[in-house]
């Protein structure tokens, strides 16, 4: 079984997995940014060297907690798919047939340029943004649209880290969740990504993902 920390937010709990997701309890939905598949093979096109394997890297840890949690949807935040379509999304198509008691939603990211058709012959349900209860579900915090009092936006996009120091100079980044009323950044699902360092608010609570443990960094 997976790691876990359970938080509450807006009355509502959500379940951090250290597989970079978060489930939403009570809506029975699994919440994931950032996958960039298709991303390695867009990079080895460019002759660019990537490793291989990623795709399914990515798409087993996904199978994974949808085996365990059984959600009703899947909502991405964004950057499903890092590019044009190459064999890597052809390969997901298939992975999405063997899911295909799951719904499919993706609030769609600066990287998620291909044609709607791609998605609608994927079953996904498209979205710029979507509001669900007290949350409003975006892919780059910084473009939400002006917020009604109460509400906590949620995104993804730059691939939240936090850096811990050990002994002398040495530090390290790791992925991270960063939680406030305000807003939630989502660490990024895809294996093939970079970091962000956040600098963090007085009301941010950081959830570093270190080696598959959830380490609470400031509360």
């Amino acid at each position: 079984m997976n790691n876990s920390k359970t938080i509450t937010i807006r009355n509502e709990k959500w379940l951090l997995l250290s597989e970079k997701a978060v489930f939403w309890k009570s809506k029975e939905m699994l919440i994931l940014c950032d996958l960039h598949l298709g991303k390695s093979g867009h990079f080895r096109k460019s002759g660019i060297p990537a490793p291989g394997g990623i795709n399914s890297k990515n798409l087993k840890r996904l199978s994974y907690l949808i085996d365990q949690f059984v959600p009703k949807t899947v909502l991405i935040l964004g950057d499903l798919f890092h590019s044009s379509a190459n064999r890597e999304w052809f390969e997901f198509e298939e992975w999405l047939q063997k899911n295909s008691d799951t719904e499919f939603t993706l609030v769609t990211g600066n990287h998620d340029i291909l044609h709607n058709t791609f998605y609608e012959a994927a079953n996904f349900e498209l979205h710029s943004e979507l509001k669900i209860g007290p949350f409003l579900f975006v892919h780059d915090n910084g473009k939400a649209t002006e917020l009604p009092a109460g509400t906590t936006v949620v995104g993804g996009h730059i691939h939240p880290a936090v850096t811990l120091k050990g002994k002398g100079r040495q530090s390290l980044r790791f992925p991270a969740f960063i939680i406030s009323d305000q807003r939630i950044l989502l660490p990024a699902f895809g294996e093939f990504t970079g970091l962000h360092a956040i600098a963090l608010n007085e009301t941010d609570k950081a959830y570093a993902l270190v080696e598959e443990h959830i380490i609470s960094i400031n509360s």
